[in-house]
């Protein structure tokens, strides 16, 4: 169901105006009154400021809009007259004082709380010159920026690329049903490579994510120059989407670069709160710097007997650390000759004991407390950055 929600126009309003909506035109006494026509919603509320009475289907009085606790008032009332899931036209004409604040504010709690659909946001010119047609200025475009920088912070902040996902895939989607000419056609990919990023990201796939990285960052100007399309005030805040550009590779060769880069991803997951994945990939991270390390080939470093050996000549170190037994490794002179041996051979057992409690869900005698694994896991990570440093 469409609802057109609109305020009730002063006493002094001026007679019937040609307006002008999308490029239509009506004549009307009102903007609401042409909007009704042009777009036939199912329903029209009607909020009345400074009026008082019964709430109805229809109107909605709003008493007190000059204080601040009246003004709460106003939200309230104005998201009550809302019905759940319905989609939502907008005519804020008439709408005195802050009210147009308070509205614009109220669309996007409406559209989390109650599931609306904003579809159109209008405000009229006013009658107050001589004018044979007056435009109704669409105001949804600046609802939209609201979408956007929530979508970019999520993603920025949580890695959540779904919302920033569905804004790309949704502004090409209506330039093609509008027949915009040129059509965007970049949107789409790099909205699936956002996702495709913060998938890999999650699930420890550094190979998949760095391409993922790349291949964003090589289309990120295009990408901005069509949003900028639409909402050219998004370059700024879409700019720093590309802070993921030094993630970006479409190679795979093992060096002191990929180890550079995987290192980062590490500290990265661990910035956006997954402990988890730091701790695995950390763990992963370590044999690739002791395939280097111990001279092994590094065209062979996802070979997995080599990652076995590397793995049990990096768990007979530590336990001869503890005076345990242990079955040495073609490598273990070569762990042993290097300067920091001690060193990697700790933070091999931080982190191995790190990757248990976690792989164990906790279901132990003596698990490790959230806080615990949270401070350990940052000081694996600092351990790591510094291995790295002194190689």
């Amino acid at each position: 169901m469409t609802t057109l929600l609109t305020f009730a126009p002063p006493a002094d309003a001026p007679g019937a105006t040609v307006w002008v909506c999308d490029e239509r035109a009506c004549t009307a006494l009102t903007v609401a009154s042409a909007l009704a026509v042009l777009f036939a919603p199912d329903e029209t509320v009607v909020f009345a400021p400074g009026e008082t009475g019964a709430v109805s289907e229809t109107v909605v009085p709003l008493p007190d809009w000059d204080s601040d606790a009246g003004l709460w008032e106003c939200f309230e009332a104005i998201c009550a007259a809302v019905r759940t899931g319905g989609r939502l036209i907008v005519d804020l004409t008439y709408a005195p004082g802050p009210l147009p604040f308070v509205v614009f504010l109220a669309l996007p709690y409406l559209r989390a709380l109650k599931g609306v659909t904003i579809e159109r946001v209008f405000y009229g010119a006013r009658a107050d010159r001589a004018a044979t047609e007056l435009p109704v200025h669409d105001l949804t475009p600046f609802v939209e920026v609201l979408d956007w920088v929530g979508a970019v912070d999520g993603f920025l902040r949580h890695l959540d690329a779904a919302d920033l996902a569905e804004l790309f895939v949704g502004t090409q989607d209506r330039a093609h049903r509008e027949g915009r000419d040129p059509l965007p056609l970049l949107l789409k990919p790099f909205a699936n490579n956002l996702v495709r990023f913060t998938a890999a990201v999650r699930l420890a796939r550094p190979t998949e994510a760095f391409l993922a990285a790349h291949l964003l960052h090589e289309r990120f100007g295009a990408v901005e120059h069509e949003v900028a399309v639409d909402l050219p005030a998004l370059r700024p805040l879409l700019d720093r989407l590309d802070a993921i550009a030094s993630f970006g590779a479409d190679e795979s060769r093992l060096d002191r670069a990929l180890l550079a880069r995987q290192r980062a991803l590490v500290r990265y997951q661990l910035d956006h709160g997954l402990v988890l994945q730091a701790v695995e990939l950390g763990r992963e991270w370590l044999v690739n710097l002791l395939v280097l390390r111990l001279g092994c080939d590094r065209d062979c470093w996802l070979d997995r007997d080599l990652r076995h050996v590397v793995s049990r000549t990096a768990t007979g170190a530590m336990l001869s650390r503890q005076r345990r037994p242990f079955e040495p490794t073609d490598l273990s002179e070569r762990f042993e000759a290097l300067p920091d041996a001690d060193g990697i051979a700790s933070v091999w057992q931080a982190i191995g004991d790190l990757r248990n409690d976690l792989a164990h869900c906790g279901m132990n005698e003596q698990p490790m407390p959230v806080r615990v694994i949270e401070r350990r896991t940052a000081a694996v990570v600092a351990a790591l950055e510094a291995l790295e440093a002194d190689a």
